[in-house]
Parts: structure tokens; C-alpha cells; sequence
């Protein structure tokens, strides 16, 4: 059975939505160096929940909506290569695509988030579409959902996890595209900050020209390799379908 809700008539899916979960993956269209796709958090975000469908076949039925390409991207702009929504206009396109999936017959559905930019508003928008269509609703962005998966895989010894377009997410790529990867810049001994499985820490601090004051990546993308990223997108689909199991509960 096919997993991707687009590629079935709307019998298959009145048949199978009452006890299906239905995930949206959702990511974003922005510059991720001068040698990744602008399109790299969704597709990361695409294939796991792709992956994790597969790996719950007989066990949980899982149908993945199309994803939501374009997130909440301002602090991308300057550097150039990047579309952005606003906050509001992000709730609002996450929002509507929870109603469409409740009204087709889904009760339960599960937001998988794939760009650090979108880490809070996905949770805002499942406790708004929760409340008012009366479905359940879940979001967590991957790597916090397999963090302890990532970081025993090595996810972050090499670089920030899950950074931008450092040697995490470059490896990532590696292993899915690499014809979509060109030379990965290299810098040998960047400097990275191990950041905690809540991503901001304690609190968060938005600094408006953060990113814009770098270069577009967070560290060493030249230590990035394919093998690296099969282990992590195998250690993330394996956490992704053990929450997706839980949740289905």
C-alpha cells in the first residue's frame, strides 16, 4: 500500500483515514551554502516520514500529506537564495492543511518539522488545530525527536546538530541527492557549539544578523560523508516511527 496521501483516490482515503495517521512534513526553501539545495530541510523532513511509513507497514498506517516547502525563513534573507512566510501566514497554511486532513476523515495527525526556523510554530499550530477541529493533533521537528538516536550515531561529533548545511545536514544530502551536492566548503577545525536536544537551550535570544554576519553554514561541511549520513537518516527513521507508533496510541 501506497503511503503518500496524494497518490490515492479519495475512496482509498475515506477508507483508511479513521485509523491512519496522516504526517505533513514541513520544511523550508532557503539558501543552505553554497553547496546544498535550498530544499534540503524538506526533503530530509519527506524521506523520514516516508521511512518511518514503510517501517510501520502492518504495524500503524501511516500516509504522508505533501509537504509544506516554503517555513518561516527571515533570518536566511540577507544572505540571499531564500523564501520565507511570516509567522501568521505559517499557522495559517498548517492550520488549513490539519482541516482538510479532519475533514477526509483523519483523527489524528502529526506535524514533522525539518527546519530549525519552524521548531516553535509547529507547536503553536498543533494546539490551535487541536482545539478547534477536536482532532489530535502532534508536531516535533526530527532531530529532538531522535536526539539521543543522532548523538549516538555520531551525528554530533563532527559539527553542530542539527546546524545548517554543516556536516550534519551535508551528509544528510550526501546519502539522498548527491548529484544535488556541489564541493562542500571546506574548514578544517570550525568551531561548533553542542547545542541541547531543545535546540535553544534554556531560553532563546533572537539575534537579527546572526546569520547573516557568517557564511551560510555552521561549521566544517567538508567533513560530511555519505556513510555518515545512512547511519543518521537510519537512526532518525527508527525514532521517527517509534514516535509515530506512541502517538498512533
Amino acid at each position: 500500500m501506497t503511503a503518500l496521501l496524494a497518490e490515492l483516490t479519495r475512496a482509498a482515503v475515506a477508507r483508511r483515514a479513521p485509523d491512519a495517521v496522516a504526517v505533513v512534513p514541513v520544511g523550508a526553501c532557503e539558501q543552505h551554502g553554497p553547496h546544498l539545495p535550498l530544499g534540503t530541510d524538506l526533503m530530509v523532513a519527506e524521506h523520514l516520514a516516508a521511512a518511518a511509513a514503510d517501517r510501520l507497514t502492518g504495524v500503524v498506517d501511516v500516509l504522508v500529506a505533501p509537504g509544506v516547502a516554503v517555513g518561516y525563513s527571515p533570518h536566511h534573507v540577507p544572505i540571499g537564495a531564500t523564501l520565507t512566510t511570516g509567522v501568521g501566514t505559517l499557522l495559517a497554511q498548517l492550520r488549513d492543511a490539519c482541516a482538510g486532513l479532519a475533514a477526509a476523515g483523519f483523527g489524528r495527525i502529526f506535524l514533522l518539522n525539518g527546519h530549525g526556523g519552524n521548531a516553535e510554530l509547529i507547536v503553536v499550530a498543533a494546539r490551535e488545530a487541536g482545539q478547534e477541529l477536536r482532532v489530535v493533533v502532534g508536531a516535533g521537528s526530527y532531530w529532538v525527536m531522535a536526539w539521543d538516536e543522532l548523538v549516538a550515531a555520531g551525528a554530533q561529533d563532527r559539527g553542530r546538530l542539527p546546524g545548517h548545511a554543516g556536516a550534519f545536514e551535508t551528509s544528510l544530502v550526501l546519502a539522498l541527492r548527491p548529484d544535488l551536492v556541489d564541493a562542500p566548503p571546506h574548514r578544517p577545525g570550525a568551531p561548533f557549539a553542542r547545542n541541547p536536544a531543545g535546540y535553544w537551550g534554556r531560553y532563546h535570544v533572537e539575534r537579527p544578523d546572526a546569520m547573516a554576519a557568517g557564511d551560510g553554514y555552521s561549521d566544517d561541511p567538508s567533513a560530511a560523508t555519505a556513510d555518515d549520513g545512512r547511519r543518521y537518516l537510519d537512526a532518525a527513521t527508527g525514532a521517527v516511527a517509534a514516535a509515530l507508533r506512541e502517538f498512533a496510541a
